[in-house]
């Protein structure tokens, strides 16, 4: 209990110093700033650097830390902050994404003596960075939901005797964060914050410690929703021949927006759904061996991707 309060504590009070310093550094997203901004008054895009502070001092306190998820967090989160401020192209964050994921697997013994386990790990770190960067465009949305996600990891974690200290402090990190993100939001992640929370998430689902791809791919799992709408843009995106990685205003939430709900409304119903699919992810992982706890995790995500082009989701929305 004590990293998770602690980590709350760090985040809130960076939210609250943020709110003073960013204005004064530019760091202010104004409404109307682009044609992809959602929201309606000016916000800190700050947020994710007391998430950062908050995973990494709290691991710190923990047994001196852990330094591989330091410097590649680091990495992302300088990347994400100088993109946020100045704008960089998109082959260039890839080219950081994959040396920061490559530093946290290798620097963390992560698939050592197994080639295809580390490739599998390098790319899982980078997919999920930019799933929930993608993730991230309303407010509360990405961070409620990677909460969830980063509690399930933390049961994972301590079901399999590993430290879930880390897993803790993300839950509290965005606990405290969301005390400011919730609409209408004052300060928000920021790609540095959706790039260090991807990059948490993933390193908290290689830390099943197995070498068993499976076990990876299943914790990997507990992404849930964020993945799945990562998996739905893409979809989307070829069917209608637009450009892979440009962003738009068609995302499943996005859409939901536009036939009525509330932008509360969506974040929590995209939680709701995230519970439901991390439980599974939990459940399949202690009942099942490796591979039919994967495929069990993979069907559902296949079955909700069903569920989403059956009601129209899958397609850009006509404005």
């Amino acid at each position: 209990m004590a990293p998770l309060l602690i980590a709350v504590a760090i985040s809130a009070a960076w939210c609250l110093l943020a709110l003073v310093v960013g204005p004064r550094l530019g760091f202010v997203d104004d409404p109307g700033r682009s044609e992809l901004t959602a929201h309606d008054r000016p916000a800190v895009p700050l947020g994710g650097v007391g998430v950062y502070l908050a995973v990494n001092v709290v691991t710190a306190l923990d047994g001196g830390g852990d330094i591989a998820l330091l410097m590649a967090s680091t990495i992302v989160l300088i990347l994400g902050l100088v993109d946020d401020r100045v704008g960089l192209p998109p082959v260039l964050r890839l080219a950081v994404e994959v040396a920061a994921a490559v530093g946290l697997v290798f620097a963390g013994d992560i698939g050592a003596g197994d080639p295809l386990s580390a490739v599998v790990a390098v790319a899982a770190v980078v997919v999920a960075i930019n799933a929930v960067n993608l993730y991230d465009g309303l407010d509360g949305l990405a961070g409620l939901t990677s909460l969830v996600s980063a509690a399930a990891l933390a049961v994972l974690l301590s079901g399999s005797g590993a430290s879930a200290t880390t897993a803790l402090a993300l839950v509290g990190a965005l606990g405290g964060f969301m005390l400011f993100n919730w609409h209408p939001a004052r300060v928000f992640l920021g790609d540095s914050g959706a790039y260090v929370i991807g990059l948490v998430l993933a390193h908290l689902a290689l830390e099943s410690g197995t070498g068993d791809i499976a076990v990876l791919l299943v914790w990997y799992g507990a992404l849930g929703v964020i993945l799945i709408d990562l998996f739905a843009s893409v979809i989307r995106r070829l069917r209608s021949r637009g450009a892979l990685f440009e962003g738009d205003r068609n995302h499943v939430y996005d859409q939901l927006r536009r036939r009525g709900m509330t932008i509360p409304g969506v974040a929590l119903a995209s939680a709701g759904l995230q519970l439901v699919l991390v439980a599974i992810v939990v459940i399949a992982d202690r009942e099942l061996g490796s591979w039919p706890a994967f495929f069990v995790v993979a069907g559902v995500a296949f079955s909700v991707l069903a569920l989403l082009a059956r009601a129209g989701l899958l397609t850009p929305a006509k404005i």
